[in-house]
């Protein structure tokens, strides 16, 4: 099983722009993804067509389990 950090953000042009973390640790606090979120904001170094982000969307963590499907040889 595979985790992301998905942060959504709003930007001022009124869409939303996503950035996604691989393998969060597993004990991230509410407090801590908010605060990194607010200090990308701050940072003012993403932007969506143009646009600054101006406020904290969603957060969360996407858990994702592969199985492959195994055949059977047809020779």
């Amino acid at each position: 099983m595979t985790q992301v950090l998905v942060l959504k953000f709003d930007a001022g042009n009124g869409k939303t722009m996503t950035l996604t973390v691989d393998e969060p640790r597993d004990n991230l606090t509410p407090t801590e993804v908010e605060d990194v979120m607010q200090k990308i904001i701050a940072s003012n170094i993403f932007h969506h067509s143009g646009s600054s982000l101006i406020a904290i969307n969603q957060a969360r963590i996407v858990e994702r389990t592969v199985s492959e499907i195994q055949f059977i040889d047809r020779n």
